[in-house]
């Protein structure tokens, strides 16, 4: 039997994890919150990990490292002073990056369709009408969730899993029907499955994955590194942040800690989204 051609692995993987989530869709809310926090922690932290292999060269690397660790401190320093307002700028930055990452187009229309298209995965995969959002949103940004959840989005979630489909087959593809499968399996996912797991699923496998697997092609392009070598090289700062975490979770005990990784999250995505701009520019 022939091997599956290399272009149509990452279809494959698509396909299956999107039937699995749709399987795990069935446990319970208590059983789905771990195992979302679990696969965020193991397969979406490290993708950002490698970061520290995207800077400068020597002279500029100290200077962006303060500003990499400024960003971070200062994205932490308002999610206490004022959460909704954070709230709004990770949801900015989240679809600035996803967009940036996960659509592949060029031409002076690359920015705008980036934004559109990172805007309306987010509108897909996270409802805030939905029970398992709600709850996150609760702890993020307390009684204001309720504001949130009151709107009806469902027109303009329709009006999103279009451009989520048709987007990506207006840019170069070298196979539109890997990429028409991969749109069709997050629009699936995202009205078949309960949000955090729809998001815990693109993040962790449509973007998180397929970002460190460009990522691995784009720091030696002549010699792409292996999976051993790449996961090696995010060991230590993904190491960095499980030991923040566990601080955090000490600290402030009654917090979940979904809720806590959503957080550093969004600190470190706001400059992880600027350095990781240079594999797709």
């Amino acid at each position: 039997m022939e091997p599956f051609p290399t272009r149509y692995h990452s279809t494959i993987v698509y396909v299956v994890t999107a039937v699995l989530a749709m399987g795990v869709s069935l446990l319970s809310f208590d059983v789905l919150l771990p195992l979302c926090a679990i696969a965020i922690a193991l397969l979406g932290v490290p993708h950002g990990s490698l970061d520290l292999h995207l800077l400068s060269t020597k002279q500029q690397r100290i200077r962006e490292l303060a500003v990499y660790l400024g960003s971070i401190a200062a994205v932490l320093a308002l999610w206490y002073l004022v959460p909704t307002g954070m709230l709004l700028v990770f949801l900015l930055n989240s679809a600035w990056h996803f967009g940036d990452c996960d659509l592949r187009m060029s031409g002076r229309w690359r920015v705008p369709a980036a934004l559109i298209y990172g805007f309306a995965v987010l509108l897909l995969v996270v409802d805030p009408a939905d029970a398992s959002v709600t709850w996150i949103l609760h702890e993020l940004v307390g009684q204001q969730a309720s504001t949130l959840a009151a709107y009806d989005l469902s027109h303009i979630r329709m009006a999103a899993a279009v451009a989520v489909i048709v987007l990506p087959l207006i840019g170069p593809s070298l196979d539109r029907q890997s990429v028409f499968l991969r749109s069709i399996s997050v629009v699936l996912v995202a009205v078949l499955v309960p949000s955090l797991l729809a998001f815990t699923w693109y993040f962790a496998v449509v973007h998180a994955w397929t970002s460190m697997n460009s990522l691995r092609h784009h720091l030696d392009a002549e010699h792409p590194w292996g999976w051993g070598k790449t996961l090696r090289a995010a060991a230590p700062l993904t190491m960095l942040t499980y030991a923040g975490i566990a601080v955090a979770a000490i600290a402030f005990s009654q917090t979940a800690i979904l809720t806590m990784l959503f957080v550093v999250l969004s600190a470190l995505t706001v400059p992880h989204s600027r350095l990781f701009h240079r594999v797709y520019a």
